[in-house]
Order: C-alpha cells, then sequence, then structure tokens
C-alpha cells in the first residue's frame, strides 16, 4: 500500500505546504503571537514532523527530538479552541496551495490527523511541565 508520504510526492512537496502554513500564521492575528518567536526553522521541523507522520524517514524523530520535542514546542502556550480551529484551517488552505493531493480518501485522512495532532497540541499547552517524562513515547505514524 502506498503511504501518505508516497501519496503526496515526498519530501519536495510537504516542504512547499510547510512553508505555505508556516507564512500564513506568521500573517494571521490570532496565530502570530504563536509562532512569531519561534524557531527560525520551523517550517523545516513541520517539513520533517510531516515526512515522518505520512511514512517518509524518521529525521524528526532522529535528529529533532521527536514526542519530546513536541511536548516541550507547545509547552506553557494555553492554545485557545480558537486558536487550535485556525490552526487546521491555515493547515487545510496551505496543503490546497501547496497542491496536496485533493482526493478524498486523502484529504479525509489528513484533515483527520491534522485535526487530532492540533487537540494534541492545545492539550500539551495547558498541562503541567511535569506531565511528560523520559522516556517519551516514539511518534506514531499517521495511516489512511
Amino acid at each position: 500500500m502506498t503511504t501518505m508520504y508516497e501519496h503526496v510526492g515526498g519530501e519536495a512537496a510537504l516542504r512547499k505546504f510547510a512553508e505555505h502554513f508556516h507564512e500564513s500564521v506568521l500573517r494571521d492575528p490570532l496565530l502570530k503571537k504563536l509562532f512569531e518567536y519561534g524557531s527560525a526553522h520551523h517550517a523545516e521541523n513541520l517539513t520533517a514532523f510531516f515526512v515522518e507522520m505520512m511514512g517518509g524517514p524518521s529525521r524528526f524523530s532522529d535528529e529533532l527530538g521527536g514526542f519530546e520535542a513536541i511536548f516541550r514546542a507547545h509547552q506553557g502556550l494555553k492554545i485557545t479552541d480558537e486558536q487550535r480551529d485556525r490552526f487546521v484551517e491555515l493547515m487545510l488552505r496551505a496543503a490546497d496551495e501547496a497542491g496536496l493531493p485533493g482526493d478524498a480518501r486523502f484529504r479525509q485522512a489528513f484533515t483527520r490527523q491534522v485535526t487530532r495532532a492540533a487537540g494534541f497540541s492545545t492539550k500539551v499547552s495547558h498541562d503541567a511541565p511535569d506531565a511528560y517524562q523520559a522516556p517519551f513515547p516514539p511518534m506514531g505514524r499517521w495511516d489512511w
């Protein structure tokens, strides 16, 4: 079975998507404050995250911190439901703008996984600093 990574066209397609998304959040009044002081490498890291989640190489886990990096990046942000919903909206818009596949099978799976990930990030952003301790779980892979 083809992975989501193969279906989207690999890393180059996901890089384009991540760059579109990153640019959109920096322009968005509701999300800008969550991203403007973050890593200068956000689009690159987001690319590695999506590559791994969709079934490509595991560079996000192997080199960028995996689950612990996700937790630390969102810790203490106190993401609101409105911000979470806008995040998902901009992700889906960036997928369109970057030309990710538009077939129903992919878009349903992608929307489900992005929505789930945004919910997790929102939860983590409100959790106590000691809510997650090493050893951290491995990153999961998205499925269809």
